[in-house]
């Protein structure tokens, strides 16, 4: 349920700020009046801590089974797409998701530092002064963000117009391809991002600065970008969160470029539920693996000697994949 989710993300943001300060210590209260490594790197350890603890149990749990090859063969079968991905491809999302994470904290420090000089409107720091609204922003940080993403997902995909410039083939080739190179993703490759755009995605965070809420909702934002990307990538149907709508779209690109919580692809005509109703998408015009120009990265060495038997049948594989494989990167 989104409204779980999104009251996850602020009651861990609330803990952030209030118990992991003293008090009313957090910068954002009026300590980051001045930009200062004091203030600044605890923030930036957390963000760091956070995102190796979360992504990188998770990914061992659900694609070494924590060293046991038992429970990796037994969690095998619940894997969304059989194929595994590299070792190499973990790393370097594990890499480049570190990165993206300090943006997140950029973002952060600098909305503290706003808040402190005035910059930022602030709302009661009490937040029983307004229980029915600030209860209301807690149950639904997702749906606020999930639009702000699809507009930004999508206009970094190929626009696919001859009337204009086509802005988002450029910046799908400069930017987000990165995120693509994750054909077969995992809890890493969430946030997989060009620094162009995660500090786009983490931005979200900043439609709650309109409201002039307490930094909880606006760090509570950032939580829930950061999380719903990494579990909505692990790949698995159990015990992970079974995001097949967003496999979907790494798959074959042109798709699904929001999220269910808010069906705006539904809406806008640009959900697909299998590889099969691409074609009725886009009609004659290149779509899928087969209009994509960027590398991905290849299968696991020892995965791609093998079929991994995982319960499925290859029609329903099928549905999933794109007709023709993307071309895969060197490691």
């Amino acid at each position: 349920c989104s409204s779980d989710l999104s009251t996850r993300s602020f009651l861990m943001a609330y803990a952030a700020i209030h118990l992991a300060y003293d008090g009313y210590d957090y910068p954002g209260f009026g300590r980051g009046a001045k930009l200062e490594w004091s203030w600044m790197w605890p923030i930036i350890l957390r963000d760091l801590l956070a995102t190796w603890i979360i992504c990188g149990c998770w990914d061992y749990f659900l694609y070494f089974g924590f060293g046991f090859k038992s429970l990796k063969e037994h969690l095998a079968k619940y894997k969304i797409n059989p194929t595994y991905p590299s070792n190499y491809q973990i790393l370097h999302d594990a890499a480049v998701t570190t990165v993206a994470s300090l943006t997140g904290a950029a973002l952060e420090i600098m909305c503290c530092y706003c808040w402190s000089n005035g910059i930022f409107p602030m709302g009661d720091l009490d937040l029983m002064a307004n229980p029915i609204r600030n209860a209301f922003f807690a149950v639904t940080i997702t749906h606020f963000r999930i639009p702000h993403f699809w507009l930004i997902h999508r206009g970094m995909h190929p626009w696919k117009t001859e009337r204009i410039p086509d802005i988002g083939k450029f910046l799908y080739r400069h930017v987000h391809s990165l995120h693509h190179k994750s054909y077969n993703p995992t809890a890493f490759s969430g946030t997989n991002m060009h620094p162009v755009e995660s500090t786009l995605y983490y931005s979200a965070s900043l439609i709650f600065v309109l409201f002039g809420l307490h930094p909880a909702f606006v760090l509570g934002c950032i939580i829930d970008c950061a999380v719903g990307a990494w579990l909505g990538h692990d790949g698995f149907q159990w015990p992970g969160s079974g995001d097949y709508f967003h496999q979907l779209h790494h798959a074959n690109f042109d798709c699904n470029y929001g999220a269910m919580h808010v069906p705006i692809d539904k809406w806008l005509g640009t959900y697909i539920s299998d590889r099969s109703e691409l074609k009725k998408l886009w009609g004659s015009k290149k779509a899928g693996a087969e209009a994509n120009e960027t590398p991905v990265h290849p299968p696991g060495e020892e995965e791609s000697k093998k079929e991994v038997q995982v319960g499925r049948t290859k029609p329903v594989q099928s549905k999933l994949g794109s007709a023709k494989a993307p071309r895969h990167a060197s490691p």
